[in-house]
Order: structure tokens, then sequence, then C-alpha cells
């Protein structure tokens, strides 16, 4: 299972606890189903914000790489061509390699 498989797993046992400890929210009053729909929105933005920093994270370093890996080629002499066909790079990503 991937880091995003963990993550989403470990969210829903994180909720299922959560709710487990609740009581039956049939028999809540108003005032306490508004409560507890807030803090249930609290927790998913909570997940979601985490979520969304990951795959951020993730499509960074995924860029990075490239850039690495292009300056590793550039380094052993490969055209500019090739190292765009290899890393998926355009030339106008390249260009700051070229200093």
């Amino acid at each position: 299972m991937d880091i995003q498989g963990h993550i989403i797993d470990h969210w829903v046992e994180k909720m299922l606890d959560h709710l487990a400890k609740l009581p039956d929210v049939r028999f809540l009053s108003s005032e306490e189903q508004e409560k507890y729909d807030e803090s249930i929105k609290a927790v998913d933005d909570y997940y979601s914000g985490l979520y969304g920093s990951y795959v951020e994270g993730e499509k960074k370093g995924i860029a990075k790489e490239k850039i690495d890996t292009a300056y590793r080629l550039l380094s052993m002499g490969m055209s500019w061509s090739q190292i765009m066909q290899a890393t998926g790079l355009t030339e106008e990503e390249l260009k700051p390699l070229q200093a």
C-alpha cells in the first residue's frame, strides 16, 4: 500500500474511533447536533488540508528530481532535446541550468 493509502486508512480509522465515542446522533438536541456537525467539518477540513499539503509536497519533490536528473544528464553531455525527452521538462524549465 502506498503512502496515500496509509493516510486515508489512518484518517478513516481516526474518524471511526471518534464516531464510536459519540452518543447516538439521532438523540442529540438541535444545539448538540450543530456542535457535532461543526466538529465533523473541522476534522474533515484538517485532514483535507493535510492531504492537500502531502500532494503539493509530492509534486514539488517530483519536479525537483526532474531538474536534478536534467542537471546530471547535461553534465554527461546529453543534448537539450534528449534531456527534454528523458525528463519531460520544457526548454523554459531547463533554462536555469544554462548558467
